[in-house]
């Protein structure tokens, strides 16, 4: 395949893809990802669309920019590696960039910055390279082809695979090639991906014309099934056709792989080099870089020379570039490496370390180590830490774990050291090794305190990745092992426990441990505050709100942590407060964080607090408010790896669209939170997906399925010993979904438990539904006026007009039953507003059957609120994020960086938001938030 349109065979669809791409790329922004096996045409699919772009901006008359960078393997543990090779040109554009998206991308790039000991922020240097890019398209459309993305270095990968997601208005096109399909990734699902397959028939026969090889149609089957229509694989098999086997007269060799075949086709042509040449094309291989200048000291280091190479370059292993020497295909350089001799290959790396200095020097150096080493060891922790303090956290692990693998035996603690700061950098890079080390690190030590270490670490991981069960037997043998000689350690880790508890569904367990982490804090230190709060959030779970109001007083007057390091705790807290219906004092905690966490790009929590927050906004009735929150927090946590976070945000989700009655995208949320996080043995999981299925049925009249899904809510609770009726407040919906099915008995039994936790708990709002729930079932009109009476005055304690709303619905419901229409207008009629203004469709209508069953009139009810509320629902979640952040008095750069999105999107998005809320100005935009008390 060739590189532009003309002579290029096939592949029409790839190349419309590619047009399209820059088409969408010069107007609004757009990625697309390429995978395929080697040789399949990826590259030059590659070269197409720079071809493309360069005629496409000859056409126009401008210049453009077209950025290329191509992954190499010996590069990966190289931080940075590729970013640098594609913004280093434009560096001069990262002093327009905001101040710690500036300092954050120069740090990564070894340009300066932070300061030696503070690592910069990762997601700040994925927003500075977003916005360099967007500054660039300002002037004309940017193209950027990055090639061989499975050997991109990861901190590179991850700048990459972020600018994908959020390119919407920046006229930026990204084409990336790989040979894994990042796009079908759970935390990578947003990048559109297209595999590339093999060439059809015709294709391969216009191919192997190209290539001046005839051969008959029986022959090109028999090529075609053997390459799959791998262009490559159909190239280098036909060269080695001898002229009886192209004209079908000789049988052709049927390789046991395609890969076999191509290795054993151009291992021949290396075997068949000189010695030096074979020894000079290892060091190549070896050698991070293609120029001249240091291939040729490598080789003079290896008493080789640049000649050596000559012979490789006249048979077509290697080709002259602008500035060096570099393989004809990449999977040469793996070939070579893998069958050169072990001592060729130390040789090699020997000779690149000689004249290489810093992290690469390191790498050099490590690999030319047959066994273990310590000086090269610590020149790997050197490297390990260089590159933490650049925030390229998967390269710092993997220099940590090189180094372990070279600490000489006798010194197991030393290694196990290393394994442990290994996991913990794998922790923060999101990779799924972390847990192995740790695992490997615990076999080898003995050291209770360094146990108790990697105990706790391991434990954080599993709690993240959705092994509750696990998490927790982690963390409580972790503080025991250390609970004597360093209680202020175990305080910590058992108070971090509790989370894998509760998550694991086992709330008593959750109080019990974080009873033990409260009394082994000090009274001054600041692991009681954290003890204060995770107990406090305990004890309300369970259902002892006196108690736990006691302890979260305790901790705020304890003093409070630092918004974006504790954020955990800061969301811990914010969820306690509002599940004892201090919904105003919770928000504050939680807007603290989320701000906190936008201000610093602290990212590593924010997905779990804007999921709390999203179901406090849910409960107090500001659903678009949390429909933005939580469609963020779901973006956050997948691309996190966070696995629980996930589930619980699909949760949330979940059960906003069960009260708008959007019941398929409901059962859709549920079924994806099963699929994917439900073989992860997260205990509280089915507690709160079976009281949104039975919530969403409920709605819709299904009341034998609501029913069913529901009595399994209310065993799960009693099961996991959650005693606060409102962590998920079902209780009120199975009475009702009883009572309605006919089964009145069952429904009495269901609220007198219901009384039993709204007396205990003292909650406004158990005791609302609960005399609610009475209030259906009252035999007389008197009766029930009482019950619907105490009802709403307990409602007036609470906020949540959802819940006020049904209350009025379910009294006129009554009141028509005891034949009294005229005294259920006024109820049914506030009911009905209240619906619509929240977007409660199904409970709109019906209320609205209701009101025209008891002879009242459904015209000219529409509110200023409703009609606002109607307004907000048509912003998508992320318009919505953007109209608060604009609201809330931050120009348009602030709101970028605060949302992680380019300025030119918000700009974009802003345009929109103004069109679809008929305001002008963002003086009216902020007014008309704040009326319907949606800022702050």
């Amino acid at each position: 395949m060739q590189g532009g349109a003309a002579g290029f065979v096939g592949r029409e669809r790839e190349r419309r893809l590619m047009d399209d791409l820059l088409v969408a790329g010069g107007a609004a922004g757009a990625s697309l990802l390429l995978w395929g096996e080697p040789g399949i045409g990826k590259t030059a699919l590659l070269d197409y669309a720079a071809e493309q772009a360069e005629q496409r901006q000859g056409r126009s008359g401008g210049h453009g920019t077209v950025l290329r960078a191509r992954g190499i393997e010996t590069e990966t543990v190289l931080p940075f590696a590729t970013l640098g090779d594609l913004l280093m040109p434009y560096s001069h554009r990262f002093r327009e960039l905001p101040g710690a998206q500036r300092t954050a991308l120069e740090s990564c790039l070894a340009l300066g910055g932070d300061s030696a000991d503070t690592p910069s922020n990762p997601y700040a240097a994925c927003m500075g390279a977003l916005n360099v890019l967007a500054a660039l398209g300002d002037e004309q459309p940017v193209v950027v082809l990055v090639d061989d993305l499975h050997w991109v270095d990861p901190s590179s990968q991850r700048v990459l695979l972020f600018i994908a997601r959020r390119l919407s208005s920046e006229r930026v096109a990204l084409a990336l090639c790989s040979r894994e399909d990042h796009g079908e990734s759970g935390t990578r699902r947003s990048i559109p991906a297209v595999q590339v397959g093999g060439l059809p028939p015709d294709d391969c026969a216009a191919l192997l014309r190209e290539a001046d090889r005839e051969v008959t149609p029986a022959v090109l089957a028999e090529l075609v099934r053997i390459s799959g229509g791998n262009p490559l694989a159909l190239r280098e098999i036909a060269t080695g056709l001898t002229p009886e086997q192209t004209r079908g007269e000789d049988p052709l060799l049927d390789p046991p792989s395609l890969g076999h075949h191509l290795e054993r086709a151009w291992a021949t042509r290396i075997d068949d080099l000189p010695e030096t040449a074979r020894r000079a094309l290892v060091v190549l291989a070896a050698s991070r870089s293609k120029a001249a200048g240091p291939l040729r000291k490598a080789l003079e280091a290896a008493s080789l020379s640049l000649d050596a190479l000559s012979p490789a370059e006249e048979d077509g292993l290697i080709t002259a570039t602008s500035d060096g020497l570099d393989f004809h295909h990449p999977v040469l350089r793996p070939l070579v490496l893998g069958r050169a001799p072990l001592a060729h290959r130390f040789a090699a790396f020997s000779a690149l370390a000689a004249v290489s200095t810093g992290s690469l020097h390191a790498w050099y150096r490590a690999s030319a180590s047959a066994g273990p080493d310590e000086e090269a060891a610590t020149a790997l922790e050197e490297a390990a830490q260089e590159a933490r303090r650049r925030s390229a956290f998967a390269e710092s692990a993997l220099a940590w774990r090189r180094a372990a693998d070279l600490t000489p035996p006798p010194d197991p603690a030393a290694r196990a050291a290393r394994l442990h700061r290994a996991a913990s950098d794998a922790l923060l890079s999101g990779s799924p090794s972390g847990p192995q080390w740790c695992e490997e690190a615990l076999r080898i030590t003995p050291d209770p305190a360094m146990r108790a270490d990697i105990q706790g670490l391991l434990g954080r991981m599993c709690t993240w990745r959705g092994e509750t069960g696990r998490a927790y037997g982690l963390l409580v043998d972790a503080a025991d092992a250390v609970r004597d000689h360093d209680p202020a350690r175990a305080s910590m880790v058992l108070a971090e426990a509790t989370a894998a508890a509760r998550l694991d569904g086992h709330v008593p367990a959750a109080v019990r441990v974080a009873e033990q982490s409260l009394s082994l804090a000090s009274p001054t230190g600041p692991e009681r505050w954290y003890s204060l709060t995770v107990l406090g959030a305990a004890l309300v779970m369970a259902g002892r709100t006196a108690k736990g109001r006691e302890m979260l007083e305790s901790a705020d007057a304890h003093g409070t942590g630092d918004p974006v390091r504790d954020q955990q705790v800061y969301a811990i807290a914010g969820q306690a407060w509002s599940r004892v219906e201090e919904f105003v004092r919770g928000r504050r905690l939680l807007n603290t964080a989320v701000e906190s966490a936008r201000r610093h790009s602290a990212v590593g929590v924010l997905g779990f607090t804007l999921a709390v927050r999203g179901e406090l906004e849910t409960r107090i009735g500001q659903w678009a408010s949390a429909r933005g929150d939580l469609t963020e927090s779901l973006r956050w946590a997948e691309e996190l790896g966070q696995l629980t976070c996930v589930s619980y945000t699909l949760y949330c989700l979940a059960r906003l669209e069960a009260l708008r009655g959007n019941r398929v995208e409901c059962e859709d949320h549920v079924a994806r939170a099963r699929r994917e996080c439900g073989a992860y043995g997260i205990g509280c999981q089915e507690f709160h997906m079976t009281a949104v299925l039975g919530l969403s049925a409920l709605s819709y009249g299904d009341y034998e399925t609501a029913a069913d899904q529901l009595e399994q809510t209310l065993s799960l609770a009693e099961e996991q010993g959650i005693g606060n009726p409102e962590v998920v407040p079902f209780a009120a919906d199975l009475a009702e979904a009883h009572l309605r099915a006919g089964n009145t008995a069952r429904a009495a039994e269901v609220v007198t438990w219901l009384e039993e936790r709204a007396r205990e708990t003292g909650l406004a709002s158990a005791e609302a539904a609960a005399a609610r729930c009475r209030g259906l079932l009252a035999s007389t009109p008197e009766e029930a006026e009482a019950h619907f009476e105490l009802a709403l005055k307990a409602h007036q304690r609470t906020t949540g007009p959802f819940d006020w709303a049904r209350t009025l619905l379910c009294e006129a419901e009554v009141l028509r039953r005891f034949r009294r229409p005229a005294a259920a207008r006024a109820p049914l009629a506030s009911a009905l507003a209240c619906f619509e203004r929240l977007g409660a469709a199904p409970w709109a209508r019906r209320a609205a059957s209701e009101l025209a069953a008891a002879g009242g009139t459904l015209g000219g009810r529409t509110s200023s609120s409703s009609d606002l509320s109607g307004a907000l629902d048509q912003l998508t979640p992320q318009e919505f994020q953007v109209s608060r952040a604009v609201a809330r008095g931050l120009n348009n750069t602030e709101a970028a960086a605060s949302l992680f999105v380019s300025r030119k999107t918000v700009e974009a998005h802003l345009t929109r938001v103004y069109r679809k809320l008929n305001v002008r100005s963002r003086t009216d935009l902020t007014r008309l938030l704040t009326a319907a008390d949606l800022v702050d």
